[in-house]
């Protein structure tokens, strides 16, 4: 009791009478025993509970492990797609939120005009490269064909993405265990041994949608190549695509200037058809066929066709060398400007006349050979393979596409603008239009308020004045701009940040109004202008483009049937021809002249790259 005195202390009145009371009682025994009972009660309870939560927690794992036993081997890989693409869409926003945040804490922590903001832009774009590469790589599948295709667009991303990114063009996802056979029986009901006598157990060639194996036909010993998709590619497809879709909304959200989500439709077409490999075969019988009456050396590899499903086909087998194989094509005597010639011939071939363009010829997909028909030292054969992804342009866009190419050699800007604007370009982007499209500065600056220098230099004071006050800007001379100091630079920056960001709102905008088909026709000519630059820019791409554009444009106005017209045509042609000639010894002059600066130290080595990389 004394006990409790000194706790009436540190309780309330009321508290402490009502202890006291309860353990005077003569009941309080029997209160005791009912608290012990309760309380052994409930550990009854719990205990029960528990056993019960194991038993059904047995039950359930057993009757999955005993359900997942008896699925089939798809069943069971479609189960585990399942499970894997949480895992990967968790990654990759995991991954966009670090970029998202990376970049909203340069942009608030330092300003455009800072002397330190190019380098931390670039610090920044390298870091978001490096986490995007190592989540396509981990994803694996249809997120390295994404970063293949970024790789790709080096004409629109930074330099730091597409260096980051280059590692994806060698990466390809690995096998499970039996794989192929599975995807054979799956295919065709039978072993692999039961169609082919000989199939190499490693790959010769990998991609991000496929592997293909060296082979020989059972019934006819013919060797083969055999092109093997993915086996849960087409399993994990909606559940990829969603993700990917998901995110780039979310980054178009925090970055409205960037919003590439209406991308994705385009994207998601695009990997269906390439999924589909029936597809890809009909592709490269229609490509000879248009080709070849045309340009005898072209070739496309034979489909054998009782042997090729959605997921497995089967093709010639070719002996080439990768047109990015430049010591093997030296060793076996093969003129590189004649290889990069023919390339070129046969894509505007493509675009400007047949309308049906392989999207993807990068440097894999195209291999070069000796004619074995014509085994002459000048009969370069161009091979075209890989034709899951071709794009298909209208009469009209293609007739609207060679004016365009037309007008632009011409400098005709009403022409500019009503064939850009045929082709769903807005009025106010044509400039920006046509020099996406040919990939090299046109005959002026494409935002009003720049002006060049010799343009400047003959306007008269009060011109000068009026202009200034316009907002107008003259752009400095290279010589001036190579001249000028890091501050000097900074200051230019400042006053051109309105004409770039209106110049960067204009791409962007540009990119998402043309046609989809143009997208990947901008995919193509990136792809031949990064084979030809490796060759050593032994050619000039541009003007067989032009040429070749000028002859389409014939083609689409209708056949000449009187004699003055066709007169009027070769004399035209004549005209092109020699304004061709004297833009590309302009060029050639004056990249001729910056190599001499570069040479006599004028220029740093970093400029000199630059200049390299923009011939």
């Amino acid at each position: 009791m004394s006990t409790f005195r000194a706790s009436s202390l540190l309780l309330p009145s009321y508290r402490y009478r009502s202890i006291i009371k309860t353990f005077t009682s003569n009941n309080s025994s029997n209160t005791v025993r009912s608290v012990a009972e309760r309380v052994h009660g409930k550990d009854r309870s719990r205990r029960f509970l528990r056993n019960v939560l194991i038993a059904n927690g047995l039950v359930c794992g057993g009757g999955s492990l005993y359900y997942f036993y008896y699925l089939t081997p798809k069943e069971r890989r479609q189960v585990r797609v399942t499970f894997q693409g949480f895992q990967r869409g968790f990654r990759s926003f995991q991954i966009g939120l670090l970029i998202a945040i990376d970049y909203k804490y340069l942009f608030w922590t330092v300003p455009d005009t800072s002397p330190d903001y190019d380098e931390k832009l670039k610090e920044c774009h390298s870091r978001a490269a490096t986490r995007i590469a190592q989540g396509c790589i981990e994803n694996g599948g249809l997120y390295v064909k994404m970063g293949q295709g970024m790789v790709s667009a080096d004409h629109i991303l930074p330099k730091e993405y597409t260096d980051g990114l280059r590692l994806l063009q060698d990466k390809a996802l690995r096998r499970q265990r039996n794989e192929v056979s599975q995807l054979i029986d799956e295919e065709f009901g039978c072993e692999a041994s039961d169609i082919f006598s000989y199939l190499s157990p490693e790959p010769i060639a990998a991609a991000s949608l496929a592997e293909v194996y060296e082979g020989r036909l059972k019934s006819t010993n013919e060797r083969v190549a055999v092109k093997l998709q993915y086996i849960d590619l087409q399993d994990r497809f909606t559940g990829d695509i969603l993700t990917i879709r998901m995110i780039l909304y979310a980054l178009g959200k925090i970055f409205p200037k960037f919003e590439f989500g209406w991308m994705i439709d385009s994207v998601k077409t695009n990997l269906e058809r390439e999924l589909n490999f029936k597809l890809e075969g009909e592709n490269a019988d229609l490509c000879y066929a248009q080709l070849s009456p045309y340009l005898k050396y072209i070739y496309v590899p034979k489909v054998f066709w009782e042997y090729t499903t959605t997921r497995v086909l089967v093709m010639e087998y070719i002996d080439g060398i990768k047109v990015s194989d430049l010591d093997k094509i030296k060793e076996s005597d093969l003129s590189l400007k004649e290889v990069d010639t023919k390339l070129v011939e046969a894509m505007a071939f493509q675009i400007f006349h047949s309308g049906f363009v392989h999207a993807d010829p990068h440097p894999g997909n195209v291999y070069v050979r000796r004619d074995p028909k014509a085994p002459a030292k000048s009969d370069v054969q161009i091979v075209l393979l890989d034709h899951g992804l071709y794009v298909d342009i209208s009469a009209k866009d293609r007739a609207a596409l060679c004016q365009l190419w037309k007008a632009i050699i011409l400098k005709d800007e009403l022409k500019m603008k009503q064939y850009a604007t045929e082709l769903g370009v807005q009025d106010k982007d044509y400039l920006t239009f046509a020099t996406v499209l040919s990939m090299r500065p046109i005959h002026r600056p494409i935002h009003e308020l720049a002006i060049l220098p010799e343009v400047w230099d003959k306007m008269s004071a009060d011109e000068q004045k009026a202009a200034r006050e316009q907002g107008k800007i003259r752009l400095p001379t290279e010589r001036e701009f190579l001249t000028l100091s890091p501050q000097q630079k900074m200051a230019i920056r400042k006053d051109f940040s309105v004409i770039f960001n209106d110049i960067q709102d204009s791409v962007l905008r540009t990119l998402q109004d043309m046609p989809r088909s143009l997208l990947m026709i901008l995919r193509n000519l990136n792809q031949i202008r990064s084979t030809i630059r490796d060759h050593g820019n032994l050619i000039d791409r541009h003007t067989i483009m032009a040429r070749s554009a000028i002859l389409g444009a014939r083609k689409h106005e209708g056949p000449r049937r009187l004699l003055k017209d066709r007169i009027y045509a070769r004399l035209e042609l004549l005209l092109f021809d020699l304004i061709l000639f004297k833009d590309r010894m302009e060029r050639w002059c004056k990249f001729k002249f910056l190599k001499l600066l570069i040479f006599f130290g004028y220029i740093n080595k970093e400029t000199g790259d630059m200049i390299e990389q923009f011939q």
